[in-house]
């Protein structure tokens, strides 16, 4: 039931960023999400072919019918991107396809032209696009430049009115669209709440007089990365740490007086490693990713009792005959976590990031170790060989894309 309720929640954020975007915005994003679900059935064997129109350009329904036309595909330039092609500016719009017999199409624009200026107004992104674009009506000519082959192209265009395509005609070829960005990658923050059993910890922590640890788990911290390698698939690393320290006075039988002990607990639990990642377009602003992080993680109970009396003169009889002690005990695990991400892109270089996964942690040694020195550890007799391993779940920004 509670695995059920988190996945409602990300789901219930989705949807609750979806709706307090523009109807226009709304519009455009299931457009896009339609257009890529559809073209991804068109893949399976023995699935109906599917038509539909393609507007990519974003006018809204409430264009007039003279509305200045172009018949591109277009989105916002990014970086990578921009290097591919060779462009060294930091403005424009990219085109990513020509719908056949349209005005681009008749006037020889191409896909990855970069659109850079409108009668000497820079185009800056889309959005700038679409409102010097609206300023334009069917039949009217703009002075054009463009990027293109690592030159810049001055030319005259004429702008067409809009004919929806309702359907391919007999024989004709579909209009190919260039695959949406799937972003090249970033870092961030990483919030994440791992829902692993703690019966175990809180065996040991409970007898040394302390109170319980969450027994829901525990929210981890840290921080990761990662970048693009191709074909959409993405390669980085992240490590997550919690901690939590407590101190109570050494318990005493009833009337006898304080000993003069104190005692300190810290629990720690750390995990990190290596993550692989394979992204997938839905629209220009929506990208999920399933993947995995191959990495390690771990248990740590430190106790330290003391009573603050150490003198340099008297320090064996201090370390020999004193109650003074301190133990670290730890349980290791090699680590595997499959993981889904969804990720809404907010602007060129910030989004939020939601992530599901599940952790599993392998031990390769029997029960608890105490360590010594010089890497030396000793087994802790009759200890659990406790697990490692649950539910992740990760709300946050994303710094890049």
């Amino acid at each position: 039931m509670k695995k059920a309720l988190i996945v409602l929640m990300i789901l219930g954020i989705g949807l609750g960023t979806l709706v307090a975007q523009s109807k226009s915005d709304i519009s455009k994003e299931i457009n896009e999400m339609k257009v890529e679900l559809e073209k991804n059935l068109s893949d399976i064997p023995g699935s109906p072919k599917m038509t539909m129109t393609i507007r990519k350009n974003f006018s809204t329904d409430s264009d007039a019918p003279d509305a200045a036309y172009f018949g591109i595909f277009s989105e916002d330039l990014d970086f990578p991107k921009a290097q591919e092609l060779g462009y060294k500016g930091c403005y424009g719009v990219l085109i990513t396809g020509v719908v056949s017999g349209s005005p681009a199409w008749d006037q020889r624009l191409q896909e990855n032209d970069i659109i850079l200026s409108m009668d000497a107004k820079e185009v800056s992104n889309f959005a700038t696009f679409e409102r010097l674009r609206k300023q334009y009506r069917a039949g009217d000519t703009v002075a054009m430049e463009l990027f293109r082959m690592g030159e810049v192209i001055k030319m005259d265009f004429t702008f067409g009115s809009r004919e929806t395509k309702t359907a391919e005609a007999p024989g004709e070829e579909p209009v190919k669209q260039k695959k949406k960005s799937v972003g090249y990658g970033g870092g961030t923050w990483i919030p994440m709440w791992f829902d692993t059993d703690m019966t175990d910890i809180n065996h040991i922590v409970t007898s040394m007089g302390f109170s319980k640890l969450n027994e829901d788990g525990i929210l981890m911290q840290g921080g990761g990365g990662k970048g693009y390698i191709g074909k959409g698939f993405f390669i980085g690393g992240q490590v997550t740490g919690y901690k939590d320290n407590k101190k109570i006075q050494e318990p005493v039988a009833s009337g006898a007086p304080a000993s003069g002990y104190h005692i300190w607990m810290q629990y720690k639990s750390t995990m990190g490693g290596v993550t692989l990642d394979k992204r997938f377009a839905l629209t220009k602003g929506i990208i999920t990713s399933a993947g995995l992080m191959l990495g390690g993680g771990s248990h740590t109970i430190e106790i330290l009792k003391s009573n603050s009396n150490y003198d340099w003169t008297d320090w064996d009889n201090t370390v020999l005959n004193s109650q003074n002690t301190h133990t670290v005990a730890s349980r290791s695990y090699i680590v595997v976590q499959p993981r889904a991400e969804l990720m809404l892109r907010l602007l060129p270089w910030m989004g939020i990031r939601a992530e599901a996964g599940y952790t599993y942690g392998y031990a390769p040694k029997e029960g608890w170790r105490v360590k010594g020195l010089n890497k030396d550890n000793f087994e802790v007799l009759h200890s659990p060989n406790t697990e490692y391993q649950g539910l992740n779940v990760t709300i946050g920004p994303w710094f890049g894309f």
